[in-house]
């Protein structure tokens, strides 16, 4: 199955845009980029998680409110029944910022206010209308049929907009039992229960058209699997004894985020409980079965985000709102803030074979187990970062695709690995959503070796302007040399700025390597110069880069011709 080459475009929900779209991408419009990609030769659109999201202003994709119940702000609002038409316009998008490029942010807020108003009268409508009472049936249904994860996550939801937040620790009711019954005994939280089970149901119908319209368009969907779940969700308050909320799971410091001084000494603080294996073995893994099994009605391929985390993951005993107490101390002074405790791995380092070995078998058997949840989806793992060497082998028997960074596939000889010598089983890829897209990376790189030039011009340039200016340049043409090795470019052509020359031969590079699936980002494709995410920090672009133009309009543009001849001449169309 593997042996067959895709092409792919990384395109998150909240990035496409249509007409009328309510001021984030919805379901309508990744049916209409689906075509795009029939048509285009592209085989598989990746998105980024999709599960209900809290109510930040910036939410992470990775900190869903639920492992299962899906975001209803991606609703196409001309789909559901009981809404009234014409739809009044989306107010005028007022973003804080405005990208290089053209594309708004999402204003989250805004599009909350706006979907809500109309989805609250529509439920009014659907409650009552006598033409809906066939759809009122497939409604009750479904309900039946989904059972006590719904039950919980509208239980969930009813609760956090009694107490005015999702942080369960603060309400008044900590019992689960008492939580149930709280969110039932009124006619008027019945209700609001009701009406977050239908706006569920209104995801799974469109979801399903989605799916539908996807496979006979012949376009594999790609979701993602976080790691982890938000300790602030639905399944931590109702199931935390499935949880270790003693650490926060994250990953450890690689000194690769000089935007968040945090992140380069300590490492990234995600604020996920860990999981309580023997618990969870105790009672046949079911979370993680419900998890991926709901994942499986929709998308036909999936990537596990972090799968390191299945054999050990970094974690600290403390969580993300104190990393600001933790940032000046040493190790020592945090370990004694902590009784004894210090970041590191659990359930247990790699220092030592005897532990390796130990780690090895946990994250193949877990992974096993969780493969035979929904058998026949693709399935990709994420494996950047501190890698063990037992990982890859591991998942290339389990026919698990890790990623494939070209200029991070270095041999012992400090020499680039060729892309025709990959694993077929594998997923290449020059950047995912935490890093910039390659364009701006290289310009970053080809500048400290412009800058170091200037400084070795000027005489009046001091030992230590020099020595700075020369490590920077040697690092950083370092990277360029190995690109340009990869492509096959000569050293000229690769000392020089971004130009469509450089990405022609960079992605063509990559799309003729052995990897089943290549992929880019549509910042990318369509040399919008954007970054999605920087870990390590919140709010501002972070998850709410949008495109600047609908897949019509971008069927016209030239990037889209030059995607489907790529597709073309490195064998990876659907029809190859």
């Amino acid at each position: 199955m593997l042996m067959q080459r895709f092409t792919g475009v990384l395109m998150p929900l909240f990035s496409l845009r249509r007409e009328k779209d309510g001021g984030i991408g919805d379901l309508t419009a990744l049916e209409q980029w689906i075509d795009w990609a029939a048509d285009h030769g592209v085989g598989f659109l990746q998105l980024l998680p999709v599960n209900a999201l809290g109510e930040d202003d910036a939410p992470s994709p990775y900190s869903a409110i639920s492992s299962v119940a899906l975001e209803p702000l991606y609703l196409s609002l001309e789909r559901v029944p009981g809404m009234s038409f014409p739809l009044p316009p989306y107010p005028e998008e007022m973003p804080p910022l405005q990208l290089p490029g053209g594309p708004h942010l999402v204003d989250y807020a805004r599009v909350r206010a706006y979907k809500r108003h109309l989805l609250d009268k529509a439920w009014v409508v659907f409650q009552n209308d006598s033409s809906l009472s066939h759809e009122r049936v497939e409604f009750e249904d479904w309900v039946q049929k989904e059972g006590q994860w719904l039950e919980d996550y509208a239980a969930f939801c009813v609760l956090s907009i009694a107490y005015g937040t999702t942080a369960w620790w603060r309400w008044p009711v900590q019992d689960v039992e008492v939580a149930r019954r709280l969110a039932t005994e009124s006619p008027q939280a019945r209700l609001q229960m009701r009406y977050q089970q239908w706006l569920q149901w209104l995801c799974a119908r469109e979801w399903a058209m989605v799916r539908a319209h996807a496979d006979a368009r012949g376009v594999l969907l790609m979701g993602d699997v976080p790691i982890g779940i938000s300790v602030a969700s639905s399944d931590v308050f109702f199931e935390r004894y499935l949880f270790d909320m003693d650490w926060s799971g994250g990953a450890p410091a690689e000194g690769n985020f000089a935007e968040d001084p945090f992140t380069a000494k300590w490492g990234q603080n995600w604020g996920i409980p860990l999981y309580r294996w023997d618990v969870m073995e105790a009672n046949g893994f079911a979370w993680w079965n419900r998890r991926i099994r709901k994942l499986a009605e929709i998308f036909t391929m999936y990537r596990i985000d972090h799968v390191l985390g299945f054999y050990r993951i970094y974690a600290f005993p403390w969580m993300p709102d104190r990393n600001p107490e933790f940032l000046p101390l040493s190790e020592e002074e945090a370990a004694a803030r902590c009784g004894g405790r210090r970041p590191g791995f659990r359930p247990r380092p790699d220092w030592e074979a005897a532990d390796r070995r130990a780690n090895l078998i946990q994250g193949d058997r877990l992974l096993s187990l969780l493969l035979k949840a929904a058998p026949g989806l693709r399935v990709v793992g994420e494996d950047l970062g501190c890698v063990p060497d037992y990982v890859r082998p591991d998942l290339s028997r389990l026919r698990i695709a890790g990623f494939k960074i070209p200029h991070w596939e270095i041999d012992s000889n400090q020499c680039i690995i060729k892309g025709d010598t990959y694993n077929p089983c594998s997923f290449a890829t020059y950047a995912t959503h935490d890093f910039p897209p390659l364009c701006n990376d290289w310009n970053e790189w080809f500048s400290h070796v412009r800058a170091a030039r200037e400084v070795a011009k000027n005489p009046a340039a001091t030992s230590e302007e020099l020595r700075d200016a020369l490590r920077a340049a040697k690092d950083c043409g370092r990277v360029l040399a190995w690109l340009g090795d990869y492509a096959n470019l000569p050293l000229d052509s690769v000392l020089q700025e971004w130009n469509p020359q450089i990405k022609d031969a960079l992605y063509r590079a990559l799309y003729a390597c052995r990897s089943a699936y290549a992929a880019m980002m549509w910042t990318e494709l369509f040399d919008v110069p954007v970054r999605l995410n920087t870990p390590g920090t919140e709010g501002g672009c972070n998850w709410r880069p949008r495109m600047p133009f609908t897949a019509a309009q971008a069927a016209a543009m030239p990037q889209s011709l030059w995607i489907h001849e790529l597709s073309v001449a490195s064998n990876r169309t659907a029809t190859s």
